[in-house]
């Protein structure tokens, strides 16, 4: 049964369904930049190691790549920010989605309620006039 609540239903599902997305690609990136986070860290260790055994300045390099470490560490709290950001959107989302549902609910309850009082009310009006139409009867014989 199709209620009043059924497009802000749908359009709340929607939300829901874009932040479910949003969360999936945060933790994505999230996972992403870790793992460049890694591979550096094993790039600068490598590279420590080649710096010893030849006699090439890496400083420079170093430097670089110490800041490229505190870059991606920056980006990956800024990430897990906006995935928490993310996670309080769709908790809020789905808590207005479960709230139109139960409005949806109980507006088709009291739609179905109502049908059933209808019913009721119908097949009341029909015995009480067979009842009439029997009675009247019973008074057309008697008298």
């Amino acid at each position: 049964m199709r209620t009043p609540f059924d497009t802000a239903l749908r359009m709340q599902q929607r939300t829901v369904d874009d932040l479910k997305v949003r969360i999936g690609a945060a933790i994505e990136r999230i996972a992403e930049l870790e793992q460049q986070g890694r591979d550096l860290v094993a790039r600068i260790r490598e590279e420590r190691v080649l710096a010893h055994a030849l006699p090439f300045a890496s400083d420079a390099w170093l430097a670089t790549a110490k800041h490229a470490q505190a870059r991606i560490a920056e980006e990956v709290v800024a990430e897990q920010a906006r995935l928490l950001n993310l996670r309080e959107l769709a908790r809020e989302a789905y808590g207005t989605c479960r709230a139109i549902e139960s409005a949806a609910e109980r507006f088709r309850a009291e739609a179905e309620r109502e049908a059933e009082a209808a019913e009721q009310a119908a097949i009341d009006d029909i015995a009480a006039a067979r009842f009439l139409r029997e009675r009247k009867r019973m008074l057309v014989k008697a008298a």
